[in-house]
């Protein structure tokens, strides 16, 4: 079973994620979804940290710089296939929209 990690922070930037496959002479991408980078706490401690989240739940939520999101995530097993250093997030919501 997967670790779960608790957070809580400030949205910094908001990228889509982008996976390239290679297959012989051939190449192809897929959009899994958002790769979200936050400033705020892991785990009790403070730092800066990113998750990924797919399109579904980016749609739901609609995030933007500054909102601040808690939820729950586990480490992603290989960073070299990953952009994020967390994944499989749960219990997401924004406690605080940033409004212009």
């Amino acid at each position: 079973m997967d670790t779960k990690s608790t957070f809580k922070g400030t949205i910094i930037s908001i990228q889509p994620r982008i996976r390239l496959t290679r297959s012989f002479d051939e190449s192809s991408h897929t959009y899994p979804g958002y790769a979200i980078t936050l400033e705020g706490e892991l785990d009790n401690t403070n730092t800066t940290f990113s998750i990924g989240i797919g399109k579904t739940v980016h749609a739901k939520h609609q995030f933007k710089v500054n909102d601040i999101i808690p939820g729950e995530c586990v480490p992603v097993p290989d960073p070299d296939t990953e952009p994020t250093q967390y994944y499989k997030v749960s219990k997401l919501k924004v406690i605080s929209w940033y409004h212009h």
